[in-house]
């Protein structure tokens, strides 16, 4: 019988708490969340209960997502708003925005995300873009044209599902892709973006000007902390659900519809229980 060696009970002990402590409980990760958006019910409900539902426009289905359901907009059309509590995270107090992304066109123009904006213009707004030209979600967070994080937009290892981060902590801003820093801008004054807008998703002011078009693709898992999360903590968040198992549990079936606008999928959970249109 082979004979192991010992372990100290005191090697044991920091092992145990290594492993305890390494990374932030699940129920940590609850601490000032807001609002939660998991879309698995092919909806915009806040499932933290804390009443701040979205609402769909046009017509947006389901897709298979990162974890169940996934919520598809068709790029014409669909986008999301947020009203309630959720809003008033976005002022001059830390703030935490995560959500995972798979975008589904190619566009020279960049393509509407999540925005809190009254206008297309620099003044007292939150506006993300993706901009697949540059392979990069175009980070926009001002008080004015003067006073903004400089050079924070993260830049995008591939286009297929990507988990963005931003964390707003006092006067420094953080952005994150798949669980890793990628930016870090500073504004010593501060940088005040309080607006009356709706926070959105696909819906930036801007696309009425042109000057960008409404996100087509999928969107999950979407988290508003009114804290500022840590490094760890994002890469806690991040490793519930890797980009690399999206969909593993979702069988999809994509089949073009001549005169269409879009195309249709069925998306089966692994029991073969959930049935759902992508249009």
């Amino acid at each position: 019988m082979t004979q192991f060696p010992a372990i100290h009970p005191i090697f044991l002990a920091v092992l145990l708490l290594l492993g305890f402590t390494a990374f932030p409980a699940h129920q940590e990760l609850e601490e000032g969340l807001i609002a939660h958006y998991t879309f698995n019910h092919c909806d915009a409900r806040d499932d933290t209960g804390n009443g701040s539902d979205g609402a769909l426009y046009g017509e947006p289905g389901c897709a298979c997502g990162v974890e169940d359901d996934a919520i598809w907009l068709d790029g014409v059309d669909d986008f999301i708003e947020f009203p309630g509590r959720v809003n008033r995270c976005f002022n001059t107090t830390d703030f935490t925005v995560s959500f995972y992304f798979k975008p589904a066109k190619y566009s020279v123009f960049q393509q509407s995300l999540l925005a809190k904006r009254a206008e297309c213009d620099t003044y007292n707004m939150l506006d993300l873009q993706l901009d697949l030209t540059r392979r990069e979600v175009n980070t926009a967070v001002y008080e004015s044209p003067e006073v903004y994080f400089k050079d924070i937009s993260p830049e995008l290892p591939a286009t297929d599902w990507m988990h963005y981060a931003l964390v707003r902590r006092g006067t420094h801003a953080y952005t994150y892709i798949n669980g890793q820093p990628r930016r870090e801008g500073r504004r010593c004054s501060g940088v005040d973006i309080d607006n009356e807008a709706v926070l959105s998703f696909a819906n930036s002011p801007c696309t009425s000007s042109g000057r960008s078009v409404r996100f087509k693709g999928a969107l999950d898992e979407l988290r508003v902390y009114d804290r500022a999360l840590s490094d760890t903590e994002i890469l806690a968040l991040y490793n519930l659900y890797p980009v690399e198992l999206a969909e593993k549990d979702c069988v999809s079936q994509i089949i073009d519809l001549p005169g269409e606008r879009g195309a249709f999928a069925l998306c089966l959970g692994a029991d073969g229980s959930k049935l759902a249109g992508l249009f």
